[in-house]
């Protein structure tokens, strides 16, 4: 189970570094993933991350959150395995609260198997769980300008011990 969960880890960085690195191929020429190489967003960049944001709020509106909140309650479920991992990438002290809880959302939804990071939506889901260029508030914005359902926050099960987390430089 710990091995799954590794893996797991280890994929969402791997998709996050590959969405990193086609930013820098579309035009960012400080490897930094900001738009034109002094950091700012030029208009391609942020079309490009509205774009992220828009796939990643269509995916999270087929997630079924009653059963990702049954896949995640247990602390010894694979899932929750795979959250502590995923939970592990991400710099909480440098997300916003909004973004802070769609970021959780997706590493509960992905740890429970309702939400892939494979195919079209690996690298934006990656991204947005990193909060890249503030993905996880633009999806966020996005969700609420489209009047979705807000996801469930699963932050607390992430602060509260229940999926221990170091905060680690993204």
């Amino acid at each position: 189970m710990k091995a799954r969960a590794a893996e797991f880890g280890r994929t969402l960085r791997a998709e996050y570094e590959a969405g990193r690195t086609a930013a820098a191929d579309d035009g960012d020429n400080n490897g930094n993933g900001h738009g034109n190489g002094n950091g700012n967003d030029d208009p391609a960049s942020t079309a490009a991350d509205d774009a992220d944001a828009a796939a990643v709020a269509e995916a999270m509106r087929g997630v079924d959150w009653a059963k990702v909140r049954a896949a995640t309650s247990e602390k010894s479920a694979e899932a929750a395995h795979a959250m502590k991992s995923m939970a592990a990438e991400v710099d909480w002290d440098k997300v916003q609260p909004v973004a802070a809880k769609v970021s959780s959302a997706l590493i509960a939804a992905v740890a429970s198997g309702q939400l892939g990071i494979g195919g079209r939506f690996a690298v934006p889901v990656a991204r947005a769980i990193m909060n890249d260029r503030n993905l996880a508030g633009r999806v966020s914005a996005t969700l609420a300008a489209s009047d979705a359902a807000a996801p469930p926050d699963f932050l607390p099960a992430i602060r509260d011990g229940a999926i221990d987390t170091t905060a680690r430089e993204a």
